[in-house]
């Protein structure tokens, strides 16, 4: 192919120019070692060097000066752009310098001399999670101690047959909304007979298992781990919002105006039965929400501030009741969740923005900015379908010129 079926109008963020020259440069990042009583030295590669480009281009025509300045507010623009390079396509670069001169004996014209250079995606600092820490470790730990707290403040013992009815009513609610959890993540076979198994165990030895406080909180513990692992084949969001269902179940604090000693006991077992259902299904909803998949590391870090958010209220509440161990429990959940979407946040896809100069195929588009792409783990009709489904494209047959679009990177896709 003649290299003028390749040339590309020169732009940066949407702002063209005519390109005059341009060079390119390059290399390996290395360290050498010389030794003493060596005569050959050890080369270290460290890797590539970042590209530089350096182009000689001018804006020219009676309204050049909308032209110059529209290219100047691009070059002056923060972070990185859009950059179609005449000679080497399309790719995101950010500015060095670049210096601009008119001359009133060449009217009409403003020559442009810019250097850019390459522009990779920013990537956290790893952070270095100690053992114990991630989200899965410390969902287990949650739901390991969660029962023995439970235990420690309820009891029906001497109680009259008003405050064991409702905790009874209670723990029959828990039991419907984990139903409901479950039907929104489906299941079948072992995993769906064995949820149904201990849906059946709570009715069916309810009054004895409101005499061993440690027993009922297994239970409970038990049924919502169960719902965590129903429908494994359901997306994220379905997981996850089947999961945010109990959590958000009965929240309010409920109003107990008369304070017998009776009604006193009936209020506290409430919210223990309630912090245990809580901080069951935070534990799992923490760990399903560090283990998951996400389209781009933007997904991941909203996901992690909504659940973050919510544990942080429930801990506050927590603490105003006078319930440090219980607030604990939350905040372990917030800070393990944090530290393992902060960590994997090197690895995750990051969204750009670009503007297309012409109406193309969504196909097109897609293979213009993942084509080349090595190491890329969808298909160019996958990035498309993504593509369309993104930026609410009507036709993928038809991306509109002029169109800002969302795209994701492709060197740091988990």
């Amino acid at each position: 192919m003649a290299w003028r079926d390749q040339y590309q109008q020169g732009s940066f963020r949407g702002a063209t120019f005519r390109t005059e020259y341009h060079e390119r440069s390059g290399g390996r990042r290395v360290a050498v070692h010389e030794f003493p009583g060596r005569d050959d030295p050890e080369v270290e590669d460290l890797g590539r060097r970042a590209r530089r480009f350096s182009i000689d281009c001018h804006v020219i025509g009676t309204a050049y000066t909308s032209a110059r300045d529209a290219l100047i507010e691009a070059l002056e623009t923060s972070g990185p752009g859009l950059l179609v390079h005449p000679f080497h396509g399309r790719m995101l670069a950010s500015v060095l310098d670049y210096r601009s001169t008119e001359d009133t004996e060449e009217g009409g014209l403003c020559r442009f001399s810019i250097e850019f250079v390459e522009a990779g995606q920013p990537t956290s600092a790893p952070v270095a999670i100690a053992n114990g820490n991630s989200s899965a470790d410390q969902a287990e730990f949650v739901l390991a101690v969660a029962p023995a707290q439970f235990a420690a403040k309820f009891t029906v013992k001497n109680a009259a047959a008003f405050v064991e009815d409702a905790a009874t009513g209670l723990v029959d609610g828990m039991a419907g909304a984990a139903q409901t959890a479950a039907a929104l993540r489906g299941g079948a076979g072992p995993t769906l007979r064995a949820f149904e198994a201990g849906l059946r165990f709570l009715p069916d030895n309810i009054s004895g298992l409101m005499r061993s406080p440690i027993d009922l909180g297994l239970a409970l513990v038990g049924l919502v781990q169960a719902v965590s692992v129903l429908g494994s084949g359901v997306g994220r969001s379905q997981k996850l919002a089947s999961l945010q269902l109990m959590l958000d179940w009965e929240s309010e604090a409920p109003v107990f105006p008369v304070r017998t000693p009776q009604r006193t006991r009936e209020a506290e077992n409430r919210i223990a039965l309630l912090q245990l259902f809580h901080v069951a299904g935070a534990a799992e909803l923490v760990r399903a929400a560090g283990s998951a998949r996400y389209a781009s590391y933007e997904e991941a870090r909203d996901t992690c501030d909504a659940i973050a958010t919510r544990l942080d209220a429930m801990a506050l509440v927590a603490a105003d009741a006078g319930d440090d161990a219980g607030a604990d429990l939350f905040d372990r959940l917030r800070w393990a969740l944090t530290r393992d979407i902060a960590a994997r946040g090197a690895t995750i896809a990051r969204i750009y923005t670009v503007r297309l100069p012409t109406t193309e195929t969504a196909l097109t588009i897609a293979h213009r900015h993942y084509g080349g792409a090595g190491g890329a783990q969808q298909s160019l009709t996958d990035r498309a379908a993504d593509l369309v489904a993104r930026n609410g494209v009507v036709h993928p047959g038809f991306v509109p010129g002029g169109a800002e679009l969302e795209l994701l990177t492709v060197e740091n896709a988990a």
